[in-house]
């Protein structure tokens, strides 16, 4: 059998595994990725020096230094804030926790994120005698933190897989920065959206009574126990919801987080976003912020797996000549209409858009850009913007309660299909027009 054609076959048969969810998503990862090996479409040693890549690097590294931050207690202090804040009502407090959300979560891991606030969110709720509900908050959350990841190389796997892809075709990576302007807009547009309209629809479709949980943090753990990442993510906050406030490892974490941002910017000497993640690692766990055997007990592995071995597929989709034969059947299907590289942009995001519903959004823009990016070389205009709507694209995915694993955690609200498919639907929809927009403007197509 052509080696493109077995490649493609064992693509498919990984998304299948994907959509049935009768496995861990890290599992049906590792077996595509062995798949690849077998059929040798990638070699052993190719396959497994993923693992060891920049964005598996880079993750591990900004994972420890966030619970360094988290395990300070300092962010509990957001939870007072937020209390003088109920008298301004709830609509400008769901729109300053998405906003806030969307910014944190592009330094951050999103799911991290979202089981941070949630607590937060949940003890002001139940302190502010109705003003604030926990269903016209929890959404926009996690909506916000899917949203903000997609703009930057630390905020989560999509821009990190599209970069790898750029790379392994011999283009430019991304920079730390490069997808901001485009996440950011996104993150305007649903903010300005939620305000004007948003919210009232909200407040009439979400028309089931507020969930009320005696053990909500326990229960909210229970669910994520289901999923394999959110699993991680429960161990890597330790369990913990009230942590004594310690303020000097609190502020020497917070100095390493911010000195990583800024080297990640300016990279001196060239150096590689994975050195300097691990490095600020090392350097919170020198300072005793965090304890270096609990953090490796406890480390997101099945994310971290899932990255890598994504990674190694997206290498042997390429390498194996599926990615051409895809390119072939895209051209023959949309004819010269794909030559226009706005239309090109529009097709990915839309694509990615769409099937991000019901597949891991990571998996997925590997796939993507393993197609986009050789496609939009052939034609001979920059991949990056190509790249860009890929990974923004899959990483719009509100639209069903198992799109990703932080819209899944909040549905502990009581939320139902329909309530994800109106709204995530709406703000999916926004968030394509607006992506399209300014990637059509940044880079003059």
């Amino acid at each position: 059998m052509d080696q493109a054609v077995l490649t493609l076959i064992i693509v498919g048969i990984t998304c299948v595994l994907y959509v049935m969810e009768k496995l861990p998503v890290a599992l049906v990862t590792v077996l595509g990725m062995l798949g690849m090996v077998f059929a040798g479409s990638i070699s052993f040693s190719e396959a497994f020096s993923n693992f060891g890549s920049t964005p598996v690097v880079l993750t591990f590294g900004m994972v420890i230094i966030i619970n360094a931050i988290i395990d300070s207690g300092v962010v509990t202090e957001f939870e007072h804030i937020l209390m003088k804040m109920t008298k301004y009502g709830e609509k400008l407090i769901l729109v300053l926790i998405f906003v806030s959300a969307g910014i944190i979560s592009m330094f951050s891991n999103n799911t991290a994120l979202v089981a941070m606030f949630m607590p937060f969110i949940a003890s002001v709720a139940k302190s502010s005698k109705g003003k604030i509900q926990k269903k016209h908050i929890y959404l926009p959350l996690a909506v916000g933190g899917l949203i903000g990841g997609t703009g930057s190389l630390a905020g989560s796997t999509a821009p990190l897989l599209a970069s790898e892809v750029l790379e392994i075709t011999g283009q430019e990576p991304f920079s730390f920065f490069t997808t901001a302007p485009v996440a950011l807009s996104i993150l305007a547009a649903v903010a300005l959206a939620y305000w004007f309209f948003l919210y009232d629809l909200q407040v009439k479709w979400f028309d089931f009574p507020e969930v009320e949980n005696e053990k909500e943090k326990h229960d909210q753990h229970t669910e994520m126990l289901d999923m394999d990442e959110d699993k991680a993510v429960k161990e890597a906050l330790h369990g913990q919801s009230e942590v004594p406030i310690d303020h000097k490892h609190g502020i020497l974490a917070i100095i390493v987080f911010l000195t990583c941002v800024i080297l990640f910017i300016v990279r001196p000497f060239k150096w590689d976003l994975g050195l300097i993640a691990v490095s600020g690692a090392v350097l919170v766990i020198l300072f005793g912020c965090v304890d270096a055997r609990r953090e490796l007990r406890n480390m997101m592995w099945p994310a971290l797996i899932t990255l890598g071995a994504a990674l190694a597929i997206a290498d042997g989709f390429v390498k194996s000549g599926a990615g051409a034969l895809v390119i072939n059947f895209l051209v023959k299907t949309f004819g010269t209409s794909l030559t226009n590289p706005k239309i090109m942009v529009a097709v990915f995001l839309v694509a990615g858009w769409i099937i991000s519903n019901f597949m891991s959004n990571g998996s997925l823009v590997s796939m993507l850009s393993s197609v986009a990016i050789p496609m939009a070389i052939q034609y001979g205009y920059d991949p990056t913007p190509v790249a860009i709507a890929c990974c923004v694209g899959a990483s719009l995915a509100f639209a069903t309660p198992v799109a990703t694993t932080t819209v899944t955690m909040v549905q502990v609200a009581g939320y139902r299909f329909k309530d994800y498919f109106r709204i995530g639907g709406i703000i999916g929809f926004i968030g394509v027009a607006a992506a399209w927009t300014v990637i059509v403007l940044l880079y003059g197509l």
